[in-house]
């Protein structure tokens, strides 16, 4: 996990979901590692599902649990689907912020 300051020198620990960029500080969620995707030789197919994925649950104006519970009713069953679905709700620090 990473260590993020913020003021007041408090320590802030949030996990990053798979498949993610991260930055700024505080942490958060900055697109998708598409370029280390193609490189671990995920398809274009598989690339726009984890995108279509994290607009859910970062960039649609929902909360995370929003956002999965809309994911799991537009999205279909697949292996990427779940990796993420599965890190978020397992996470026990909470996951980062959207932009």
């Amino acid at each position: 996990g990473s260590h993020v300051m913020i003021q007041g020198g408090s320590l802030i620990n949030k996990d990053v979901p798979p498949y993610v960029l991260a930055a700024r500080d505080p942490i958060q969620f900055c697109g998708i590692n598409s370029i280390g995707l193609i490189r671990h030789g995920f398809t274009e197919a598989q690339i726009k599902t984890i995108q279509r994925i994290y607009h859910y649950i970062y960039v649609s104006n929902l909360n995370i649990s929003q956002g999965i519970e809309k994911v799991l009713r537009e999205e279909p069953e697949g292996p990427e689907r779940e990796i993420i679905i599965n890190f978020i709700r397992s996470s026990e620090r909470g996951v980062i912020r959207g932009i």
